[in-house]
């Protein structure tokens, strides 16, 4: 591991700014449509509210419900509004928590999480709190932990992943466990609030 530089730490700054401008090209195609400012400003409320449910837990590590929040939205309102208020939550958070080099990876996780829980559309909690195992300890962990190896060891080689794997993954559980607890309790009535708001106001119609 020692004086193997990545092709990723030598170029971060590159790939971060490939990362965001991606988003802009996903936000854009997504607001190409007619769109309306109540819309919006649902986006911007949720990715707040979420925001600060995670600022607010700024003392507990890994102990956040981020990950349920953004998963539960995006179960009503679909994939591409979920990968955006995920984004959204991921950014405005970070003004709480601290912004840095490890930001546009948890982006990007958070991103994924929204996307792939918009594709839950169950009434039945026990799905979405099993699916969220690999959500959470998958797709967010990784990208995280990825950044953690930059970050720690100076580079990203297969010992450094695997390093940081194993370091976290005592907090990867506790961050899974938490998820899975959230949407045990918030599924079914975060979910009929929004299904409510979804219907009658006709925004991010799916």
């Amino acid at each position: 591991m020692a004086g193997s530089k990545s092709i990723l730490i030598d170029n971060y700054y590159l790939i971060s700014l490939v990362i965001i401008l991606i988003g802009i090209v996903i936000v854009g195609l997504y607001y190409r449509r007619r769109i309306k400012a109540r819309e919006i400003v649902l986006i911007t409320s949720l990715s707040a509210l979420i925001a600060i449910s995670r600022g607010v837990m700024a003392w507990a590590p890994e102990i956040k419900p981020v990950s349920a929040l953004v998963i539960t939205v995006a179960s009503i309102f679909g994939s591409v509004p979920g990968m955006l208020i995920g984004a959204l939550s991921a950014f405005l958070s970070n003004f709480f928590i601290g912004q840095g080099p490890w930001t546009p990876f948890q982006i990007i996780a958070w991103a994924l999480v929204g996307f792939f829980g918009g594709f839950i559309k169950t009434d039945n909690k026990v799905i979405p709190m099993v699916l969220s195992i690999p959500l959470v300890l998958g797709i967010y962990s990784i990208s995280v932990n990825i950044a953690s190896a930059i970050l720690i060891t100076g580079s990203l080689t297969w010992d450094s992943f695997v390093t940081m794997e194993i370091s976290g993954f005592p907090l990867d559980l506790v961050h899974t466990g938490c998820t899975v607890v959230v949407i045990f309790f918030i599924w079914n009535p975060f979910r009929k609030k929004l299904m409510r708001m979804h219907t009658k106001y006709k925004v991010l119609a799916r």
